[in-house]
């Protein structure tokens, strides 16, 4: 596995003679220095086996107790009625006439009535609560004369039915008589309807029957409870993989800037993404053999776990050996994305005590991203199944609980049959977005680790806590990195205090994502003209048509995309878009038709782009790219701005396009050395929705439901123009440099 070219790389390329073996060397002395430490190695690798019997076991037990209990509710128990009152044996006499009537000859039992009614007779009413006080009785119910006579007639009689009050334990019988009082008032209706001549359909003008059904609610209770309870221990198991990585991903590069032996290391011959390499060969290995050591424990844990759930309680144990190898597997590539992103962080921290208080948020970040999988309505064959450490737990939640239309087919075949599908496609797209985004980070790791300003602080590390720090070319990293989690915070908060009228909403929600930009501008004082490119493309010296090309190729490329890009999302959703997404939706269309026509293109297309290309594309890129980028390092900050610009839009129907045109924005903004193309390429984007509203005036919102072909030919056309325009005007500007930077 190669990373790529760095700079470091470059400098001493000539004594590569190490590799792959170099990289294996370094690996196996960071393992040598993990074994060394044999108090981690028992947290890491032999606590998780006597840990997760304890849970289990506690888990099953609380399980079991729970649908015991839940069963022993269901089950009658006989109750103890004290009477009194004139008609208290005529009472006694028409319940148990209604017990022994056709539902209770044909059922045992009235549901919800007890298993046996034992009445006690009281001449009078203090010989009754007598009973109630010594618990010869569980209730007392006064019977007064002329019950049955309103009841059969007409009027409403109330009955009073007294419990004891220092004697808890009562619930029960509660709910016994209270379905006994159902049922003589049921029979009340009847006698009423009857007296009237009216027929006994009368109280029944509807009747509902369920045909079809093969599991009982028995069953359908446990099938309900297991599978939440192995998504809870496998969110458990992702926070778990992600910890274990971060440890000795610590020692491995914060440490040894600590110690001072990164130095030495770097000028090995061998390099720079060998040295990653084989740093990160050494945290996954350990990472495996925790994964290894956890999922044993856990498999064993629920085959002796079984015993103690409720019969039919559990899987089969050839669907337990199917589920934990998807589980291994999917987890595998996420103990991968755990090791490559702790290395990433922790070469990013200049101390181990600087790593260790980073664990922090990146664990609460797993744990937000794994718990999505708990969700209600979260499918396997969803696009989540490639967000990271959320994809793993759906796929493995899901060898567990199949879906629902596996399981009815499961059913069509019979109960023997059944075998719960392996979920092949889902698993697959994990593994393979585990693998890219682990690469994105080991390349990212290999770019920050020769950063002399990450490696020594650079001119940051002097001053004191309110001292600015000196004046510089580009933002570092963490300022870019920064801006994006305070402009996601501000987006995110705003749009609770955020107006209906879009018309004030938007230029409040871009006021939001700048706020942050601002506050770092003001602090770290960098070049404005270098930050953002404030400059013409074609630059000093080169003749404007250079720019002109460069322009209009943005238009033609912003302008095509969204055509593209809508074209994909009809194919793919439809009209069957979320109710988010339609209500949005409706008040761009209510935004575009209530006010003019400069107004709403202000609003919608020129502000946004103006906005979140200088965030984005000017700030964000400039920062992750740094003053010099490698190829390498800067396809990485396209990316990595792309994913943030994409995140920011909030919902999940427009994340894949505006993903994409962040791609392409970014692209753009290093070709030609320019922010001022994007600006434009983003604004033909958003100017599009105007165009097409103006084109279909006086047709329905919504009007839109395919995309012509001639329409998407012509779109097509567009880009690829776009980006000729753009390719002869960048030859014009300038040329990537022998380290593979560019220089405008």
């Amino acid at each position: 596995m190669r990373f790529g070219t760095t700079e470091a790389d470059g400098r001493h390329g000539s004594h590569r003679e190490g590799g792959l073996r170099a990289a294996l060397a370094i690996a196996r002395r960071d393992l040598l220095e993990f074994v060394r430490d044999r108090r981690t190695l028992f947290i890491t690798l032999l606590l998780p086996m006597a840990t997760y019997p304890i849970v289990a076991l506690a888990s099953a037990l609380g399980l079991r107790t729970a649908m015991s209990d839940i069963e022993a509710r269901q089950i009658p128990v006989p109750v103890a009625i004290a009477l009194s009152g004139g008609e208290s044996r005529a009472f006694a006499a028409r319940v148990d006439g209604l017990g022994r009537g056709r539902a209770g000859a044909a059922a045992g039992v009235r549901p919800g009535w007890p298993s046996r009614i034992d009445w006690k007779f009281n001449a009078k009413p203090e010989d009754a609560v007598e009973k109630v006080i010594l618990g010869q009785a569980d209730l007392w119910i006064d019977v007064p004369r002329g019950v049955f006579e309103s009841l059969d007639r007409s009027g409403t009689v109330t009955l009073e039915i007294h419990l004891p009050a220092s004697r808890p334990g009562t619930r029960r019988a509660r709910d016994h008589v209270a379905a006994v009082m159902r049922s003589l008032a049921d029979d009340a209706r009847q006698r009423r309807i009857t007296a009237a001549g009216l027929p006994p359909s009368t109280l029944e003008p509807l009747r509902v029957k369920f045909s079809g059904e093969t599991t009982t609610q028995a069953g359908e209770t446990a099938e309900s409870i297991l599978p939440r309870v192995a998504g809870a221990i496998l969110v458990l198991l992702a926070v778990l993989t992600m910890t274990v990585a971060f440890y000795p991903a610590i020692d491995a590069i914060a440490g040894e800037k600590e110690r001072g032996t990164i130095e030495t290391l770097l000028i090995a011959p061998c390099g720079t993404r060998d040295i990653v390499f084989g740093k990160f060969l050494a945290v996954y290995a350990v990472t495996l053999a925790t994964l290894a050591a956890n999922v044993v424990s856990i498999v064993l844990t629920a085959s002796v776990t079984k015993r103690f759930l409720p019969a039919g309680g559990g899987l089969p144990l050839r669907d337990l050996a199917m589920a934990a190898g998807v589980t291994v597997l999917a987890f595998a590539g996420l103990a991968a994305l755990a090791a490559a992103t702790c290395l990433a962080v922790t070469t990013a921290s200049k101390s181990t005590k600087e790593a260790q208080n980073t664990l922090t948020p990146v664990i609460l970040l797993v744990s937000a991203l794994a718990g999505v999988a708990l969700m209600p309505g979260m499918r396997s064959d969803s696009v989540l199944s490639v967000v990271p450490f959320a994809g793993q737990v759906i796929v493995g939640r899901a060898a567990v609980s199949p879906d629902d239309d596996s399981a009815a087919a499961g059913d069509a075949g019979g109960q023997q049959s059944r075998r719960k599908p392996v979920p092949v496609v889902p698993l697959a797209l994990t593994l393979l977005s585990s693998g890219c985004l682990t690469w994105l980070l080991l390349r990212g790791t290999a770019a920050m680790l020769v950063d002399e300003e990450l490696l020594f602080r650079g001119p940051d590390a002097a001053g004191g806590l309110l001292s600015r720090p000196a004046r510089r070319r580009r933002p570092s990293m963490a300022q870019g990195i920064g801006a994006v989690i305070g402009g996601f915070a501000a987006i995110w908060y705003g749009q609770g205090i955020a107006p209906r009228d879009l018309a004030l909403a938007i230029p409040l929600q871009q006021a939001a994502l700048l706020l942050p930009l601002g506050v770092m501008l003001w602090w770290q004082r960098v070049d404005l003209r270098s930050t953002f490119g404030l400059r013409w493309p074609g630059g000093r010296g080169h003749h404007g048509g250079s720019a002109a090309a460069c322009l209009i190729g943005g238009g033609l490329i912003g302008a095509g995309v969204f055509v593209v890009g809508a074209a994909v999302l009809l194919a793919m959703k439809g009209t069957g878009l979320s109710a988010d997404a339609k209500e949005l939706s409706q008040r761009l269309v209510a935004l575009m038709r209530a006010q003019p026509w400069w107004l709403s293109w202000s609003v919608m297309a020129l502000l946004p782009a103006v906005c979140e290309e200088l965030f984005f594309r000017g700030w964000v890129q400039s920062a992750l790219a740094g003053p010099a980028a490698s190829r390498g390092r800067a396809a990485g900050a396209v990316v990595a701005q792309a994913a943030a610009f994409a995140l920011f839009h909030l919902l999940p129907e427009r994340m894949p396009q505006t993903f994409v045109l962040g791609i392409v924005l970014g692209w753009i903004t290093l070709a030609t050395g320019s922010l001022l193309p994007a600006i434009v390429c983003h604004t033909a984007h958003n100017s599009m929705p105007l165009l097409l509203l103006a084109a279909l005036t006086g047709e329905p919102a919504g009007a839109i439901t395919g995309i012509p072909a001639g329409t998407l030919r012509i779109a097509a056309g567009c880009v690829a123009a776009g980006v000729l325009l753009v390719a002869l005007g960048r030859r014009g500007i300038g040329s990537w440099s022998r380290t593979g930077g560019f220089r405008p």
